[in-house]
């Protein structure tokens, strides 16, 4: 250290002042006992304060702030949304399935009530008999020609 750090250093806190040596304080001596014009102007000290946040970064953070408080509540809104969706499909397809399930055994039952024997025994429970051989219309002059009227059983 040179003695104008060390007189500056022991001027400036006196409790250096106990640090110093004996060489370092004789040295600082002689400098004091110098003429005026020789010493170097002491620099001028200032605090220096920290850094201390602008009151334009209030406004900000708390926009911040809103943006992320809104990002949360739509958020959640969307997935409430989505969860009522949900619910709403499954009970759609829980009808879907009911209704799927009565297709089927209306279209067995039609199957079942169109099938050859089915139709024969209905129709003989309605009075129908069974078609006779065909026969064949002459337009000129409105006869039939072959075939047989169809007769009841019961007719016979």
């Amino acid at each position: 250290m040179t003695t104008a750090r060390v007189r500056r250093s022991a001027t400036a806190n006196p409790a250096w002042s106990s640090l110093t040596d004996g060489a370092t304080a004789r040295a600082a001596d002689r400098t004091a006992s110098r003429p005026a014009a020789e010493t170097p102007a002491r620099p001028e000290l200032r605090v220096v304060r920290g850094i201390v946040p602008s009151r334009r970064t209030l406004p900000f953070l708390a926009l911040v702030i809103g943006i992320l408080a809104c990002a949360l509540v739509s958020t959640m809104m969307l997935n409430a949304r989505m969860a009522e969706t949900a619910y709403k499909m499954k009970t759609a397809q829980v009808e879907l399935n009911i209704l799927s399930d009565h297709i089927e055994t209306v279209r067995a039952d039609v199957q079942e009530a169109s099938a050859a024997d089915a139709l024969a025994s209905r129709a003989a429970e309605l009075g129908m008999v069974p078609a006779a051989a065909p026969g064949v219309i002459d337009l000129s002059d409105s006869t039939v020609a072959g075939g047989t009227a169809a007769e009841a059983e019961d007719a016979q």
